[in-house]
């Protein structure tokens, strides 16, 4: 995300265990998909040129890449205009005969202040206002039902017919929506035991919420402090570094009327662009605990794949003719943040998420890869790898502008129907209260959300290695991470996986910081284990009882995981 992706989004819901879904009301009339909208189908598309000789009038399978074996870019993509999702930030419409990387894609389609996903069809899910009454609900069903029952009360049920042909927004509901004031307790329970053995009474509780959504984290922490550590909150500053001017003035008021207006400050701006000041003033000298809730899965990511006789990675293109087609380019590595992403990874000791996304036998044996390329219809590229690019993006400018911070972050570790690949995406919308999942990423800008799993141990390490390096200010500029593709390595993968010391460093410089590889104080928690860890059992745990004994705080979220 621009953090558009992060501050315009909450927690999506799991309101059935293992899944995350936009609606917990399962729908009973038949639906009618409008043919766009059916990633397995193919679909006759007309370009917009006036030339009959360039329209296209034959079938395309633009939205299942599955199906074609015989797709091509159009020959002329060579002279069409690479882009960035900023540089498309004015556009009323859509691009044509345009390319760009997956990041700006995925970013264009999600957060096109036009023609975005979350700028027309997000919303998120408000409880009532002092919470659920858990111990009225006889079990996991029941408050289940009360939820779907206040959804379709609050938000109803989109028409399939009509304009929109039944396109409906997004509902999120969050943990910390659903759950409150008590998951918010629990978090903040967390950061006041670290910040009460590091830091109190000398110096101020100074928090940072990446993308607040409607500021209910917000409310709930500054009411907890308020009532139970008064000496803590007489001296908090809270801190919403939020892209959304919409949401930035609902926060602003919010605050304002739960009386919080001389604690909290709204800093209406991209985090990425975000300069580390507070009023004109720097703060990247003082300790401070950084909060990103449900932020990391729509981080926009690049997409690479592997060339299985060589190991040689190529960067994923989305190239868009002039009838609004898409098609994938495969190119080298020539992307700076790409390139940096994959020498992280290449200093972390072999792992799963570090290695080329194939099998052992195939990783680790050259003679095996060039028996299998020769192989009649054997594929050339590995499957799909994912690649956390504006996460990385996002940990390296907290380095730099927050460079005393503590970080606490919540997410998923694992989704279902997710498309194809190491970390793939889910990509779905909802439509007449149903979910509609594809197997692609390549859908209509503007009509699916996209998000993605997090691989927390990776992004654990890779954490390390930024926080144990020198910022990037301090060398000025870093061109051993922008310079050489790893691509070139020529040892087989095998010696290069023996130790940690046969890996070459990018260099001397940047990396001075790291001795050795070694972990920050970084800890990765299940949703239920860190509950059980910092919630208190009399004040949270047991308030979210149900009458039949289940918790429902720590049943729901069995896929998320948090990093604190």
């Amino acid at each position: 995300m621009t953090i558009a992706s992060s501050s315009s989004r909450g927690i999506r819901p799991i309101l059935s265990r293992g899944a995350r879904v936009a609606s917990v009301r399962p729908a009973q009339q038949k639906i009618e998909i409008p043919s766009f909208l059916l990633p397995g189908l193919s679909v006759r598309h007309q370009s917009s040129s006036s030339d009959p000789s360039k329209r296209r009038d034959k079938e395309r399978y633009n939205y299942n890449t599955s199906l074609s074996f015989s797709d091509a870019p159009d020959p002329d993509h060579v002279h069409w205009r690479r882009v960035t999702a900023s540089e498309l930030t004015s556009r009323k419409e859509p691009p044509t005969r345009v390319k760009m990387l997956i990041r700006d894609f995925i970013d264009d389609s999600l957060y096109n202040p036009n023609y975005g996903y979350f700028s027309r069809n997000a919303t998120i899910f408000t409880p009532p206002k002092e919470g659920f009454d858990f111990g009225s609900f006889a079990d996991t069903a029941a408050f289940q039902e009360a939820v779907a029952e206040r959804y379709e009360k609050e938000y109803g049920l989109e028409p399939t017919t009509g304009q929109t042909g039944g396109l409906g927004r997004q509902v999120w509901h969050t943990p910390t929506e659903l759950f409150k004031p008590y998951y918010a307790r629990t978090l903040l329970s967390a950061i006041l035991q670290s910040y009460k053995l590091n830091h109190f009474p000398h110096e101020p509780l100074v928090l940072y919420e990446i993308g607040a959504g409607n500021g209910s984290f917000m409310v709930d922490s500054l009411h907890f402090l308020k009532q139970s550590h008064p000496e803590i909150y007489e001296k908090v500053e809270y801190r919403i570094i939020e892209i959304s001017a919409s949401l930035a003035k609902g926060q602003k008021a919010r605050a304002e009327k739960e009386g919080f207006g001389d604690k909290v400050n709204v800093i209406n701006s991209d985090f990425f662009k975000w300069d580390g000041t507070v009023n004109g003033e720097k703060k990247n000298g003082e300790a401070c605990f950084v909060v990103a809730l449900e932020v990391f899965d729509n981080f926009a990511h690049d997409m690479i794949r592997y060339d299985i006789s060589t190991l040689t990675p190529y960067q994923g293109i989305v190239a868009i003719d002039a009838s609004g087609d898409f098609t994938m380019i495969y190119e080298p590595i020539s992307d700076p943040l790409i390139r940096r992403v994959l020498a992280y990874k290449r200093l972390l000791p072999p792992s799963p998420s570090t290695n080329p996304p194939l099998s052992p036998p195939l990783l680790y044996s050259n003679l095996l890869r060039s028996l299998y390329s020769s192989l009649p219809f054997s594929a050339n590229l590995s499957q799909p790898d994912f690649l956390p690019t504006k996460s990385i993006l996002f940990l390296e400018h907290l380095r730099e502008k927050l460079p005393n911070h503590r970080l606490l972050i919540s997410d998923f570790d694992t989704l279902p129907d997710a498309v194809e690949g190491r970390n793939g995406p889910v990509v779905q919308t909802r439509y007449g209260g149903s979910m509609i999942p594809c197997e692609t990423f390549l859908v209509k800008q503007g009509y699916f959300d996209i998000f993605f799993p997090t691989d927390f141990e990776l992004l654990r390490d890779i954490y390390s290695v930024i926080m144990n390096s020198p910022s990037q200010s301090s060398t000025h500029t870093v061109p051993s991470l922008t310079s050489p593709s790893p691509s070139v390595s020529k040892p087989s993968i095998k010696e290069n996986m023996k130790t940690k010391t046969q890996r070459q460093p990018l260099s001397s410089d940047f990396f001075s910081g790291v001795q050795g590889f070694r972990r920050r104080q970084v800890n990765i928690y299940k949703h239920d284990e860190f509950i059980n860890k910092y919630g208190d059992q009399q004040e949270i745990i047991e308030q979210t009882n149900l009458k039949n004994g289940e918790n429902v705080m720590k049943q729901l979220y069995d896929n998320a995981k948090v990093m604190f």
